[in-house]
């Protein structure tokens, strides 16, 4: 019998890793937009695609793909005698004056320069534009076009890599540096394969297949309103206001400005603050709402994956040494998760926490904590709280209150208060424990993925021309879903071998 029972567990231990390897090969579903007739999707022997802005700055989509996009101009696959603008982009830098008219435009792969200038004629629109040539690696030729600059910095024949400026974000056309045409400064820029360059006049880059330029600095599904971090940072300028690659505070203080420092008694540093909070991970994923601590949060939603996908901090220096109460604030209607996951970086020492973010709706105490004088401290928020993607909590990011207790400590020590909320096992609402139903949502999307940031809408599923605007799984996700398989068939296994419900073969 003990035999029998042995070979039982074997034969579901094979089931269970049959099905794993099954699975594993399966191909993961991409949430790439997929070409439509006469287009191309961005080949993946090319390098990674980044933004075409230096790194820091966030950079808003100001028209999208196709007429329908925002732009009337962006039309067109695979014509014989025009440029093949479908996937084309209008782009501008938010939060800048001007939409960031006058500041860098950088080459988001490497290349070779051949037009650089004013275009003339059937192309004059463009004003002052670069058009880029590249080998991505797969036997084709690909042309990259840059137009409505302001300024060009680069001369043709030239060649440049990946973020070397090529000129400013302007709003020229027709031979003038302000245009009529439109009112809005922004980067016209497109990609085309196998494009010719020539015409009338100077020429421009027409034929061809118009390429979606997908993943773009990790997003996807590139859409009118979206906002994309750029991590282009290959080649730091100092004085251009971004702080990027290896420039530092202390090299160019100008572009590497820092938060304000916490004073003796302590501050309030909203998740508002550029300097004072930053946000990592994919795009698509962040979402903000005009709700809680001086009318506006950030939120993502929580998963059960091993590492993060989204996560941000609030990056501190102190005036002085001391022992600070640290406060988080907590919106109700946006606050669901139970087990929000900090770790709090203070002197030398770093101090995890939990904290039910959905107990209370305002300040919620996360503990005391010895800080020391200096930089290099914060508070951290990651998105893997243990809570399944499919329960769909949202994990809120809004501002944070440091209040001093005393001004000994600031050597790193251990912290007091504990963690605030009682957490709860990470797997308990996989394995069936109760979920939160404190506060509506505002409208996020199914599963792991959700609205475009800033839009707190869901993600739209028709089909558009444009191709898919569904988003599949993360693939830490499907991770999850094969554990969970491996464990029911395990215990399948099991059950057989202890005799099973009456019916079972035995």
């Amino acid at each position: 019998m003990a035999r029998l029972r042995l070979t039982s567990v074997v034969r579901g231990l094979v089931l269970v890793i049959g099905a794993l390897a099954l699975l594993s090969w399966a191909p993961i579903a991409a949430a790439l937009t997929s070409p439509i007739s006469g287009a191309v999707a961005y080949p993946s022997t090319g390098p990674k695609l980044v933004m075409p802005f230096p790194a820091g700055y966030k950079i808003k989509i100001l028209s999208g793909y196709s007429p329908s996009g925002g732009s009337g101009l962006h039309a067109d696959t695979n014509a014989t005698g025009k440029a093949n603008d479908y996937y084309a982009l209008d782009l501008v830098i938010d939060g800048q004056p001007s939409f960031g008219k006058g500041l860098p435009v950088v080459a988001p792969l490497p290349g070779k320069v051949v037009k650089a200038g004013w275009a003339t004629s059937g192309w004059a629109n463009y004003g002052q534009r670069v058009i880029l040539e590249h080998d991505l690696g797969d036997g084709h030729k690909y042309h990259s076009l840059y137009a409505h600059l302001d300024s060009v910095t680069v001369t043709e024949g030239a060649t440049v890599s990946t973020g070397q400026k090529l000129g400013t974000l302007g709003q020229s056309c027709q031979g003038a540096l302000s245009c009529g045409s439109f009112s809005t400064p922004h980067l016209h820029w497109a990609l085309h394969r196998d494009s010719l360059i020539g015409g009338s006049g100077t020429g421009g880059s027409y034929g061809g297949n118009a390429v979606v330029p997908e993943p773009m600095d990790g997003a996807e599904n590139l859409k009118q309103g979206l906002i994309v971090p750029s991590t282009n940072s290959e080649n730091p300028v100092c004085g251009d206001s971004v702080c990027n690659g290896t420039e530092t505070p202390a090299t160019c203080p100008g572009d590497c400005k820092v938060c304000d420092p916490v004073p003796a008694q302590g501050r309030t540093v909203s998740e508002s603050e550029s300097l004072c909070f930053k946000t990592a991970g994919s795009p698509q994923y962040w979402h903000q709402a005009a709700a809680g601590h001086d009318g506006s949060l950030t939120w993502t939603y929580a998963t059960s994956d091993p590492s993060p996908d989204n996560y941000a901090s609030w990056e501190l220096s102190f005036a002085e040494a001391g022992d600070y109460s640290v406060e988080i604030y907590t919106a109700k209607a946006y606050a669901q998760s139970q087990q929000a996951k900090y770790t709090v970086k203070h002197g030398t020492a770093s101090s995890p926490k939990v904290l039910d973010q959905s107990a209370k709706d305002g300040w919620q105490t996360l503990g005391t904590f010895a800080f020391a004088k200096g930089a290099a401290q914060s508070v951290r928020l990651d998105d893997n709280t243990g809570e399944a993607a499919g329960l769909k909590r949202q994990l809120v990011f809004d501002a944070i209150r440091l209040t001093r207790i005393n001004g000994s400590g600031g050597t790193g020590g251990s912290s007091s208060g504990g963690a605030a909320g009682t957490g709860g096992a990470a797997g308990a609402a996989a394995a069936g424990g109760s979920t939160s139903t404190g506060g509506s949502s505002s409208g996020g999307s199914a599963g792991g993925g959700g609205a475009n940031p800033g839009t707190g809408g869901s993600m739209t599923t028709e089909d558009e021309a444009s191709g898919c605007q569904c988003r599949a799984a993360r693939p830490s996700q499907r991770a999850g879903a094969l554990g969970l398989l491996g464990l029911a068939l395990l215990g399948l296994a099991l059950r057989r071998g202890r005799g099973g419900p009456r019916g079972w073969a035995q």
